[in-house]
């Protein structure tokens, strides 16, 4: 079966990391796989390294939306000749438009990474997937009245990952888009906290964003220069070597709809301490394989930092739990067989 796996995003968030482990996994399982992607985006090269087929398509967000139909022209003089018979979609605003290019004989697979709905888009989809539950619940609760099925997203567990000691000085650390949302202004003000009780540590955080300035400012602000590093983006090939160095990992943000980074540190046998913010408290059990607090207090996860530090039989056993949680639900081999039994039965 041939099947083109497009995605209309340039940038390094988790749908395009989700997009990439579709491709590889798929492809892994002897499916001839064809990635279709914007030029310029950040997952090409990424693509390209890993040996998984692409082709890039040229249009602007500006003639997507103003101009469809040169987007569709242009999608179709890729799509088109590769007569795929099923076409993941990971985009909902992108979904009329691979219609109207390939036309009503290829079957479209929608994948719907937000919380965000709109009727007019789905019509032209033959499958919805969702990533997480909570997708699934917020598009019940905005009237779709058609079936969805989740499928959640998926890490690769590349090497073995090691146990870890807490150390004396731990490193604390998260990454992502630097966004308002994301609360890494709070992880911040929970790392001013650690250091006004005397609680030693180190911290890294790492990604880029319209939030940068923000969080540099914050930093000279609570006269953290010494204890945190701010760091751009995490390439592929480093992700594994910079999860491994962390001793704890933290999502804070007000709302995940998945959680992409969370499966990636607990797959390391990281303690994840992450907000109840849509998606994780999906994936973790709070004290068995991780931990979750409120979103939005810097003091509540302070105390939750300070409690994952000290040496506990609970802290101790999280993660080997972490990790039994990640190859029991989301490894690329527990998520692509349901991939694989989805296109098989498209």
């Amino acid at each position: 079966m041939k099947i083109i796996n497009f995605i209309s995003g340039k940038d390094l968030g988790g749908p395009k990391q989700s997009f990439v482990l579709y491709s590889k996994s798929l492809s892994d399982m002897g499916e001839e796989v064809i990635s279709v992607v914007r030029k310029g985006a950040a997952i090409e090269p990424i693509l390209n390294e890993m040996d998984l087929p692409v082709h890039t398509v040229t249009y602007s967000r500006l003639t997507q939306y103003l101009f469809n139909k040169s987007a569709v022209k242009n999608i179709q003089n890729i799509m088109q000749p590769l007569q795929a018979d099923v076409i993941f979609v990971h985009k909902q605003s992108d979904f009329k438009m691979v219609r109207e290019a390939v036309g009503a004989a290829v079957k479209i697979i929608g994948v719907m990474h937000s919380f965000n709905f709109n009727a007019k888009y789905i019509e032209y989809i033959d499958t919805l997937v969702a990533v997480s539950e909570p997708v699934k619940q917020y598009l019940i609760a905005n009237n779709y009245k058609g079936s969805v099925l989740v499928i959640p997203n998926m890490v690769n567990v590349t090497t073995n990952p090691s146990y870890k000691d807490m150390p004396e000085i731990p490193l604390i650390g998260t990454m992502g888009v630097f966004r308002r949302n994301k609360n890494f202004h709070i992880l911040i003000q929970s790392l001013s906290i650690l250091k006004r009780k005397n609680i030693p540590f180190r911290a890294v955080i790492a990604g880029e964003g319209r939030a940068k300035l923000e969080l540099l400012y914050l930093r000279w602000k609570y006269n953290l220069s010494n204890e945190l590093t701010i760091r751009g983006w995490i390439s592929n090939n480093e992700r594994d070597k910079f999860l491994d160095d962390l001793d704890i990992f933290v999502l804070c943000s007000t709302k995940e709809t998945f959680g992409m980074v969370v499966i990636e540190a607990m797959a390391r046998m990281k303690r994840v301490i992450a907000t109840i913010c849509g998606g994780p408290e999906h994936i973790i059990t709070h004290g068995k394989d991780g931990y979750l607090i409120e979103s939005g207090s810097a003091e509540l996860l302070a105390n939750q930092i300070i409690y994952a530090i000290q040496r506990n039989q609970e802290a101790d056993n999280i993660p080997d739990n972490a990790l039994n949680t990640i190859m029991g639900h989301y490894s690329t081999e527990a998520v692509s067989k349901s991939l694989q039994s989805l296109i098989r039965s498209t």
